[in-house]
């Protein structure tokens, strides 16, 4: 079975973004380059997340991927109004749960989980999401986009698997307890 995975920065007040949606602090962090994304991202071939994650990247990046390891990836994109992707990307307003049971019996690679909360926490709360791999950049920013949103639906426990460090990057892995 396919293992659905989030993969992402936050800074160490858990923030993902900005309030206006700025990653420039994460870039200023020296290490990240060193961070194993390549091999993390040669190993999903579905990335999930939500409009504005979406639109974000295809403002930021010139190759216009969302995965450049793996141009073959499916992008699916959560979003409220649905609209003709192309062959790479699927706007879709399908349950994320739902959505996900599914991918989880096809056959492929892992999901990648990407972006906020929006998308993590609907499949954290079904207990869907098998790895976090999380990034901490030593700044804090003190308002923003938040990774977790608070909830009583739900109650894990995730095992550590490794603590890695790149630069002035701290990677944490945590892994899903049956």
């Amino acid at each position: 079975m396919r293992k659905v995975q989030f993969y992402g920065a936050v800074s160490m007040d858990g923030y993902l973004a900005t309030k206006d949606n700025r990653l420039d602090w994460l870039f200023k962090t020296t290490g990240a380059e060193d961070a194993p994304t390549a091999e993390f991202m040669q190993q999903v071939d579905t990335a999930i997340m939500g409009r504005h994650t979406y639109d974000y990247t295809m403002e930021q990046t010139t190759d216009q991927l969302i995965n450049p390891y793996n141009p073959l990836t499916q992008n699916i994109v959560m979003t409220s109004n649905p609209h003709p992707g192309d062959d790479r990307t699927t706007f879709t307003n399908t349950d994320v749960t739902t959505l996900v049971d599914q991918l989880r019996q096809a056959d492929g690679a892992n999901i990648w989980i990407v972006g906020g909360a929006g998308v993590l926490m609907p499949l954290l709360t079904a207990n869907l999401v098998d790895d976090l791999f999380i990034q901490i950049a030593p700044v804090l920013l003190g308002t923003g986009i938040t990774l977790f949103t608070p909830t009583s639906d739900y109650h894990q426990r995730f095992e550590l698997v490794a603590t890695n460090q790149y630069g002035q990057l701290a990677e944490v892995h945590y892994r899903r307890l049956s």
